[in-house]
């Protein structure tokens, strides 16, 4: 296939996914700006903000639907090039079905590419963004967790004596058990009034457990300190272990570039790392995935004039994709739990969709 045919067909395909997207990007602004407008109840906070806030959602969603976009593109872009007879001549030309749909696939692969590596973090950020605005207007939650590669941080919910700040060197995998914890108790004018050592920290209902501890209590603007020592000592807390865990930064929100160190943070702190490894190797692997939903896409567009019209077409598309869909979201959340590998739970799905575009494909050619 001559290079101009090439260009052709791969314009006509990346203008189809300009189309799509753009039209999917409108319809999750105006749907999340509808489910904003629930939550708030024409209260507080106002339409301009909720407004804003259904801009920086709608990102993530057409992110998330990016497969799909790209899949309804194809069948866009396929299906008038079929429309208008294109691909009847070009095949009479001796062109095979793999040549005529590669540019499609080549321009799926590097739209993916883009994704992760530059829309991404784009995307992160105005997701991170909207949770951080959705927790202080609508949700009333705040982060109470923090990873670093010193260890982690956490904050209590604020009471009537104040609020504690946590920070330990490392913890068990459910969060229930701290390891090199320091205590920093503060006011409700947020003065530190003391602080609290302790070899490790056990979280049992309503309470920490704190071993081998030592208390010191500032005064007189911590001109004095009362320091004690205690063999066992228990502070009142409503945490749980779930809220903890929920606490975690999603993978959503963090750019893909950023996302080994947190990971390497996460494992050194004693925490699991399946959801945010899985979410890696996924984004890794959307330029076979992508490039997979193009070809599926063109095989179906490449029938319908014998089998049925464009919804038939449309239809049995769509149906792919669905099932595509189920599929990767329980691997995806077989890898999140750990029960499969990572890079297993975000490559077979995306693999599998290439063997059956090919297989597609392969049909479509002996036609």
């Amino acid at each position: 296939m001559g290079w101009t045919l090439w260009r052709y067909v791969a314009r006509r395909f990346f203008g189809a996914v300009l189309g799509v997207a753009a039209i999917v990007a409108t319809m999750a602004a105006l749907g999340a700006l509808a489910e904003l407008l629930r939550r708030s109840g024409g209260g507080e906070p106002g339409v301009l903000v909720l407004l804003g806030m259904s801009l920086l959602a709608a990102p993530q969603i057409a992110m998330t639907a990016l497969p799909f976009i790209v899949l309804l593109a194809a069948l866009a872009a396929f299906a008038r090039l079929s429309r208008g007879s294109e691909i009847v001549v070009t095949r009479a030309a001796g062109v095979s079905v793999w040549a005529l749909t590669a540019p499609g696939a080549a321009v799926a692969a590097a739209v993916g590419v883009a994704g992760f590596a530059a829309l991404n973090p784009l995307v992160a950020a105005s997701t991170l963004r909207y949770e951080t605005l959705e927790a202080r207007h609508l949700s009333g939650r705040a982060s109470l967790l923090s990873v670093s590669r010193e260890g982690l941080w956490l904050r209590q919910p604020e009471t009537e004596g104040g609020q504690t700040v946590i920070r330990a060197r490392a913890a068990s995998a459910d969060a229930s058990e701290l390891r090199g914890v320091t205590f920093f108790v503060s006011d409700r004018a947020d003065e530190t009034t003391g602080r609290i050592d302790a070899a490790s920290a056990m979280l049992r209902p309503g309470a920490w457990v704190l071993f081998d501890a030592i208390e010191r209590r500032f005064a007189d603007e911590a001109a004095t300190v009362d320091t004690r020592r205690h063999a066992r000592l228990e502070l009142p807390t409503a945490l749980t272990s779930a809220q903890i865990l929920d606490s975690f930064a999603p993978p959503e929100t963090m750019s893909f570039w950023s996302l080994p160190g947190f990971i390497a943070a996460l494992e050194a702190a004693g925490f699991s790392s399946a959801r945010h490894r899985t979410h890696w190797h996924g984004q890794l692997a959307q330029p076979v995935l992508f490039a997979a939903m193009a070809l599926i896409g063109a095989a179906f567009a490449m029938r319908h004039h014998r089998f049925g019209g464009l919804g038939a077409m449309a239809f049995g598309a769509v149906l792919t994709g669905f099932g595509f869909y189920v599929i990767a979201d329980v691997a995806k959340a077989l890898g999140a739990s750990g029960a499969a590998p990572a890079p297993l739970a975000a490559w077979a799905p995306p693999l599998a969709a290439l063997c059956v575009a090919a297989g597609l494909l392969l049909q479509r050619e002996e036609n």
